[in-house]
Formats: structure tokens, sequence, C-alpha cells
């Protein structure tokens, strides 16, 4: 008897098919059924910044409207220290369900990874960007009685005034460190590093006199140009700032660092293993929260760009970027453990 013409052997074979293309299905099914599903219950973010700064500002605004959109609440969790590693540590060893958010600076995960050599998770292994809510330029800003306007002359006045200019940082391996370290290594500078703990305090002391220079954020900008106490001098990023639209980029000035060259992104990341449809309905929300009305008067008020990208354009973007931050503070040869 030919086997082929057997209709037990043939009913066999069809329900074999049916059963592997089901269980090759499961997964995508079971995927689908968890994003329509998703959310819930609250969610978490972690946001690894002390309540009241930028970050959580930022976060408590999209959070909230994020939340509208999913329905349930967006809870922020403030876990500050060891250069925002804690929080990280938080959301990396969580499940990946799209319950357990990271809202921070790439350029912060990326210069932990250097700086602290026995951090027990790899930012780029083990976590996945679901979305960049703002992209954050830094602005050389100097004391107006520093003689100097450009990128140019300040390299020069320090060259012929040695340890005269005094750089307030965030700490070591930070942008400002890193602009410290690039001035003096490769453009022959004499800038002093003068580690803080803190914008506010830099600026602070800026005003004061303490120091004459830092790396700030656009609102310091706006908020203290009327006094004319700060002059900003050059713009760290790919466009000028809309705060300062008559200050070029130091890369208009004919510096092409890759790190200057570059802003820094402020995105949410997730465990990775997340499914591609959370991270999705995730991702959706938060585009359309940063395009609210209030958010786009809170960014631009502090002269800040915002984006709202897709999973698959914030992972390539965070990859990229997480190298150049990697690059840039292995260079200042500063480990913190």
């Amino acid at each position: 008897m030919n086997h082929a013409d057997n209709p037990d052997r043939r009913r066999f074979c069809l329900n074999a098919l049916g059963a592997a293309a089901g269980a090759a299905l499961a997964p995508r099914m079971a995927g689908a059924q968890a994003a329509d599903s998703f959310p819930g219950k609250p969610i978490r973010v972690v946001v690894p910044f002390p309540a009241g700064g930028f970050g959580d500002a930022l976060m408590r605004q999209v959070g909230s409207l994020a939340a509208e959109r999913l329905g349930q609440p967006m809870l922020i969790d403030n876990r500050p220290g060891v250069s925002g590693s804690l929080g990280a540590e938080i959301v990396v060893n969580a499940p990946p369900d799209g319950y357990t958010l990271l809202a921070t600076l790439t350029a912060s995960l990326a210069s932990s990874s250097v700086l602290y050599s026995k951090l027990r998770y790899d930012p780029a292994k083990d976590l996945v960007c679901v979305s960049e809510l703002a992209m954050l330029y830094g602005a050389w800003v100097v004391s107006s009685s520093l003689p100097v306007h450009n990128v140019r002359e300040l390299i020069d006045y320090s060259r012929a005034n040695p340890d005269k200019v005094s750089l307030g940082s965030l700490g070591y391996g930070s942008s400002g460190h890193i602009l410290q370290t690039l001035l003096n290594n490769k453009y022959g500078a004499r800038v002093l590093h003068v580690p803080y703990k803190g914008e506010a305090p830099i600026v602070q002391d800026l005003l004061g006199g303490q120091i004459n220079m830092a790396v700030l954020a656009g609102t310091h900008v706006q908020q203290h140009k009327p006094s004319g106490k700060l002059r900003c001098i050059g713009i760290q990023g790919v466009r000028r700032s809309p705060v300062a639209p008559d200050v070029p980029t130091v890369a208009e000035q004919g510096f092409h660092e890759e790190t200057w060259s570059r802003e820094s992104p402020f995105a949410v990341f997730a465990p990775r293993g997340t499914s591609a449809a959370v991270l999705q309905r995730l991702s959706d929300a938060f585009k359309a929260a940063v395009g609210a009305p209030g958010v786009v008067k809170f960014l631009q008020d502090g002269g800040i760009f915002g984006n709202g990208n897709s999973p698959a354009q914030a992972q390539a973007s965070f990859e990229q970027f997480y190298r150049v931050i990697r690059q840039s503070t292995a260079a200042t040869g500063v480990v913190l453990d």
C-alpha cells in the first residue's frame, strides 16, 4: 500500500503540521495579548536623580500624561546615588515586563560603565531604550570677568595664564571633566578642574567668582543672561540654542570633537527582554506626552529640544552615543572604585 495514499497518515501529518505552526505562533500571540492588556497595573519609573531637578521634573510631567494614555499611573521613584548606578541596577534586576522603567541621561549610563570597574551590570547588554524624551546640549559658560568670547580665545588665554581658568563640573567623568581633559590634552590649554556634587553650587560659585567656567544647561543661560554676569561662548551640540541663538556651536567654531558635536539624550529604558509590543506601547504614550502643549512649553522655556522617537530609533541612537561617551570618559583616565 502506498503510504502517501493512507488517509490516517495524511491526517496525522496535517495534525502535526498544525501543532507545529501553533507552537511557533504561540509566543507571538502571547506577546500580542500581553501588549493588548498592558498595562494592567501601575508602572514604576526609577529616576536616579534627586527630586526637584530637571530629569525629575520632566519625567513627572511626561509620566502623568503618558499614564492618562495608558490608563495606569506612573509612579516616580527617585533613587540617586553612585552617579545614577543605584537606580539603574534596580531596573536591570526587574522583570522585563514593562512595569519597571529607568529615566536617565544616556551619558550617565555610559560614563558609569567606565568610572566604576566593579559595576554589577552592563548598561549596553542589560537595558534597552524605549524612547528619547529630550535632547540636551551643553552651554560653555564663563564669568563675564574672563576676557574670552569664543573657544579659541579661551584656549589662548588659558595657555598664557595657566590654571587661571577654573572649570566647575559635576564630578569626575562628567561632561565638564571630559571637556577640561580634551582642552588640556589635545589643544594645549591649561584649565583647572574643580569637581562639585551638584549644578546649583556650580552656578552659585560661578556667579560669585570662585570659579570662572562651567558647562551648564540652557535654563541657566536664560535665567542669568539679563544680569550680564555670565557669557556663553559656545554650544556643545548639533544646533544652536534657542535661548542663545547668536552663539555658534563649538563645531561651527572649528572644533570637531565627536563628543562636542552631539546632544545628550534624556531617555527611558526597560530591562533587556521586554517585548517589542510593550516597548512600542510605552513609546507611543511617551511620544504623545512629549508633544503635549505643557511639556513643549516646559522644554522650550529651558531651551531644550523635545524628541519622543520610536524604540528602534532610540536604541540605535543609544548605541552610538554610548560608544562616544565611553571613549571620552576613558580618555580622562579616571576610575572611581
